[in-house]
């Protein structure tokens, strides 16, 4: 699945599991890194369901990585000081099968290098296992791209307050 789509992600999990009420009232930084910890484990396991599901790849790999990097700076940055290693670790957490499995292979080919590629690690990235579509019929993907995108939607909708906190001001 595009980078895009894990990266849109990991800002539902980062809202999802970020309970900054019990957080303010704790004052706890043992909270915000067990909620972290937590966000990273979601975000790997995710990230095998999403690649497991059908789908087509919609955005071209260049725009896909660019704009995805964007978002991620820009959410981090955004985001209050006080809960930047959740949103951090909920996109490592979804983005590290493909940083660990597939990077040597991209930057081998974007730059002509010599990395030492190896099997991935990850079984949704195996073809047997993977969700990848190889024919021209994309419409079971872009049904399942949308139920992505408002499931996302729908729970930083539900959970605004904790949205608008993690993303208010930097204190």
């Amino acid at each position: 699945m595009n980078v895009l789509f894990h990266t849109t992600t990991a800002i539902g999990i980062a809202v999802l599991l970020t309970d900054t009420n019990a957080i303010e009232k704790l004052n706890s930084s043992k909270k915000v890194i067990s909620t972290g910890i937590f966000a990273f484990a979601v975000g790997v396991i995710s990230h095998g369901a999403l690649d497991y599901i059908p789908h087509c790849y919609p955005i071209n790999s260049k725009v896909d990585a660019i704009a995805s990097l964007i978002i991620i700076l820009a959410a981090i940055l955004v985001s209050n000081k006080k809960y930047r290693l959740i949103m951090a670790l909920s996109f490592l957490g979804s983005l590290i099968p493909d940083i660990i499995d597939l990077s040597p292979g991209i930057l081998n080919k974007l730059f002509d290098l010599k990395i030492p590629t190896v099997c991935n690690i990850f079984p949704w990235h195996y073809q047997q296992y993977s969700g990848s579509i190889y024919t021209d019929d994309c419409s079971i993907s872009k049904l399942n791209h949308l139920l992505l995108i408002l499931t996302i939607v729908v729970i930083c909708w539900c959970r605004k307050t904790d949205f608008k906190i993690l993303f208010g001001k930097n204190s």
